[in-house]
């Protein structure tokens, strides 16, 4: 036998009823379809305009109108014959975030490398002869004036408690390499990327290449020579190297 309170038998007739309702008027059910002309609607997107666009909010190193001098080390990555090694200084003045000029000074660390002191004597010759490669004019010093544009500043996260600021830059330029008694006109290009300590500090690595009319210091024999040559005397070629540089650079404040 079942029974039924009164507040059942209320809650029961009211669920009935309102299901009466909505089968008796089913526009209720549905929402209503809402129409707009053509002409009315949008035929193209438009993208916002802004007065002052920022491509980098807060900036902690601000580069423009700035110095920045420094020095390096430097390697070449393809010299055959003598040593790699050289060292120098840069510097650079920024005429805002994104364009600067940069003058680079190096001097070539004399001497040859382990390959060029193995061809004296040459292996396997007879009688026993001296390549004498250190007679050859070499490499001295490299003076070069460059643009340099950067193209990305960001921020590096190394733990919780430390950022890193970073830019990527290109740069391109041309100027003077002395090479034994001579100097040649050398152009040079490459890419270059710096990592700020401190708003003012930096570790900048370089990847340069450099390309120039040098003498061949293999166009002539120098087995019977005991001095320096001059440059003069040797055919030349057109010489492509590439050279890796790290060093650090301090940028002076603005002005």
């Amino acid at each position: 036998m079942i029974v039924m309170t009164a507040s059942k038998i209320v809650k029961w007739a009211g669920a009935l009823g309102l299901a009466c309702a909505l089968a008796m008027k089913p526009g209720m059910a549905f929402a209503a379809t809402i129409e707009f002309p053509e002409s009315e609607l949008s035929a193209e997107s438009v993208l916002p305009v802004f007065d002052h666009p920022e491509s980098v909010k807060a900036r902690t190193v601000k580069t423009a109108r700035r110095m920045e001098i420094g020095a390096f080390m430097g390697y070449a990555l393809t010299e055959a014959f003598y040593n790699p090694l050289s060292y120098g200084v840069n510097g650079a003045y920024h005429f805002n975030e994104v364009s600067a000029v940069n003058l680079v000074g190096s001097f070539n660390v004399k001497g040859l490398n382990d390959y060029g002191n193995q061809l004296n004597p040459v292996p396997r010759s007879s009688p026993p002869e001296n390549l004498n490669i250190q007679y050859a004019p070499a490499p001295k010093y490299l003076l070069l004036a460059n643009y340099q544009h950067t193209a990305f500043y960001g921020k590096l996260s190394l733990s919780k408690d430390y950022i890193m600021n970073l830019s990527l830059y290109g740069f391109a330029g041309a100027g003077m390499m002395g090479i034994g008694d001579s100097s040649k006109p050398v152009a040079n290009f490459g890419i270059g990327q710096k990592f700020y300590f401190t708003p003012s500090l930096a570790f900048r690595a370089d990847l340069r290449f450099l390309l120039y009319q040098g003498p061949d210091p293999l166009s002539r024999r120098l087995s019977a020579e005991t001095s320096e040559q001059p440059a003069s005397s040797f055919d030349e070629k057109l010489n492509f190297n590439g050279q890796l540089s790290f060093g650090a650079v301090y940028l002076l404040p603005s002005f």
